[in-house]
């Protein structure tokens, strides 16, 4: 009678489920995200390859850096992923770009996995607003900040400088 119980509750267990997986994340908010993260930036895929080099097998993808805000120097930079979505493994695609979250752990490569907060850069907006200015643009010409975006910061300060020279003047005449 116990074998019975214990069949008609796994049955319905896995009915109630309907489909096995076996990549789960927990959820993250933004602020976790990026924390968690030791690299974030904006990147186009250009390929896809099986990675036979080192222990983490899986996928290796060669991006193209365009701008970055987190652990990134270089304009071209690889990623780890798992070989497919059951094992957290992100679904890149050549040509494609997006926001990448990367994580590693000591010495290890970056890697990307379904439970980061990597999307495509068309579903980023409230990401790329949450980060604000890039630490870093492309150096290949592909600046992610408009022409003319200091010259509000450059404004600013010719402003700051001459309300200091004001106020000096004034706690100081000059006497003639």
């Amino acid at each position: 009678m116990r074998w019975l119980a214990l069949l008609v509750s796994g049955v319905a267990t896995f009915a109630l489920i309907g489909e096995a997986r076996a990549c789960s994340c927990m959820k993250q908010s933004l602020e976790e995200g990026v924390a968690q993260s030791q690299a974030i930036f904006e990147g186009t895929v250009t390929k896809v390859a099986p990675n036979t080099a080192t222990q983490f097998r899986g996928l290796e993808v060669s991006l193209t850096v365009k701008r970055a805000w987190k652990g990134i120097e270089s304009d071209e930079v690889a990623v780890l992923t798992a070989s497919n979505g059951a094992v957290c493994g992100y679904p890149f695609a050549e040509g494609s770009t997006y926001l990448v979250y990367a994580y590693r752990s000591k010495a290890d490569p970056l890697r990307v996995s379904l439970c980061s907060l990597t999307k495509p850069i068309n579903q980023a907006k409230a990401d790329l607003k949450h980060l604000g200015r890039p630490t870093r643009a492309s150096s290949k010409g592909k600046c992610a900040t408009s022409p003319g975006a200091n010259e509000g910061t450059s404004l600013g300060l010719v402003a700051l400088l001459i309300a200091g020279l004001a106020l000096v003047s004034r706690r100081f005449p000059t006497r003639s």
